[in-house]
């Protein structure tokens, strides 16, 4: 009697790891995209100057560290280390007691000091990736970053080297750029195309008012929400509100 072969399974009937995701912190958030960021992604922060970028990267490590237990690195090339922890005072928040548990910390590049962390292999933001075990890292601003380049060519190389580090230390990331942003026209930068997200982050004029709204524009692996959803900021940061619309000022 001739013992059939079992069949071989093709490669597609393979079952594929589940996705993890990271919660960003940020109340009504969450649901728009499936849970959270995909784990070890990349997501940029669009918005004009006041659009709350920076409020909304502090809260996503915030959140990261005291209710999470994943250590997170701030990385800032415009504001000061004072700054950055006198900002997250005014929401309650208590980076200076995070940094002394070992899950903060803060790191303030001056602009002459830019180009030596990729000829470093990421130096400092490497080594304290490793030396408090960090899970989230905010880069802010990408906008600012490119600006101490000589050439958009070098810029350009050095974004991309940044990226892979990012990969490459298994870290899941916000970098927010400094760019306007419209909701009657897409906005269109090559920053987009290295990510794995994009939200919008918008601050407009609704007669004679200004509301804050958020919008997702590309979040990889995931169905996220196709709409326009307002956002306020309180005592304890951003909280987005699902389903208003008619924020261009109609």
């Amino acid at each position: 009697m001739v013992k059939k072969r079992p069949p071989k399974k093709p490669a597609c009937d393979l079952i594929a790891p589940a996705i993890k995701r990271v919660s960003s912190g940020i109340p009504g958030l969450d649901p728009l995209i499936e849970g959270g960021f995909v784990k070890n992604s990349s997501i940029l922060i669009r918005g004009d100057t006041g659009a709350a970028k920076t409020i909304f990267s502090l809260q996503y490590l915030y959140h990261g560290a005291m209710n999470m237990g994943e250590p997170g690195i701030y990385i800032s090339f415009a504001e000061s280390k004072e700054a950055t922890y006198n900002h997250g005072s005014k929401f309650g928040w208590d980076l200076c007691d995070l940094t002394d548990k070992k899950m903060f910390e803060v790191i303030r590049f001056d602009p002459h000091e830019v180009v030596k962390i990729m000829d470093e292999g990421g130096g400092l933001i490497r080594d304290t990736v490793e030396s408090i075990g960090a899970k989230r890292v905010v880069i802010d601003s990408l906008t600012a970053y490119e600006m101490f380049f000589e050439n958009r060519y070098k810029a350009n190389q050095s974004v991309l080297s940044l990226f892979e580090m990012l990969k490459k230390w298994e870290v899941t990331s916000i970098v927010t750029a400094e760019l306007p942003v419209s909701l009657t026209r897409e906005s269109s930068d090559r920053l987009g195309f290295l990510t794995e997200g994009i939200i919008n982050l918008y601050h407009v004029r609704r007669r004679m008012s200004r509301v804050r709204a958020l919008e997702i524009i590309k979040m990889r692996d995931t169905d996220h929400d196709q709409g326009v959803n307002l956002f306020t900021i309180g005592k304890s940061g951003l909280k987005v509100v699902r389903g208003l619309r008619n924020v261009d000022g109609s």
